[in-house]
């Protein structure tokens, strides 16, 4: 027999709230849809699971000193996470768009996979809190968060050009 295992992505908190529905109706008599205390605490812990799953998804890019370490990211992905922004009008200006100019006119800058994966808002930095090399998706954050990405990403890419 094959044990049982649950998915990588079924926190905690959603198997509080999967427990809530399923418990709820049971002890009240009533459906747990019905349940106004049952769907609140559901609603709490899937809020608590979902925010938890974003966080481990976006690898700690919220973390204690805000963004990740950008020292070691190449001029590539920097340009290519750059292009994502201005698409993204999420740089704007006549700076952001020079920068990318002079940026992309650098030799293999652009025929680069680091610069694809910037294109598609995939930041390759590394983490302040594991001191490892990591993947952010800019896609998964909310809009001030990928400004405050942007800006960052562009304040480097200035300083290496």
């Amino acid at each position: 027999m094959v044990p049982f295992r649950l998915p990588a992505l079924l926190s905690t908190g959603a198997i509080a709230a999967i427990a809530a529905l399923s418990l709820g109706g049971c002890t009240s008599g009533m459906s747990a849809a019905q349940n106004p205390e049952t769907q609140a605490a559901a609603t709490s812990a899937a809020t608590a699971a979902a925010q938890s799953t974003a966080s481990q998804l976006t690898g700690g890019l919220t973390g204690a000193l805000g963004l990740p370490n950008l020292s070691s990211t190449s001029t590539s992905n920097l340009a290519g996470v750059l292009n994502y922004c201005v698409t993204n009008n999420l740089a704007t200006g006549t700076n952001a768009t020079g920068l990318l100019s002079t940026a992309t006119q650098a030799a293999g800058v652009t025929n680069s996979p680091a610069y694809s994966a910037g294109q598609q808002g995939i930041l390759q930095a590394v983490s302040n809190q594991t001191n490892t090399s990591q993947q952010y998706s800019l896609s998964s954050l909310a809009e001030p968060l990928r400004q405050k990405v942007c800006s960052a990403v562009s304040s480097r890419l200035q300083n290496m050009l």
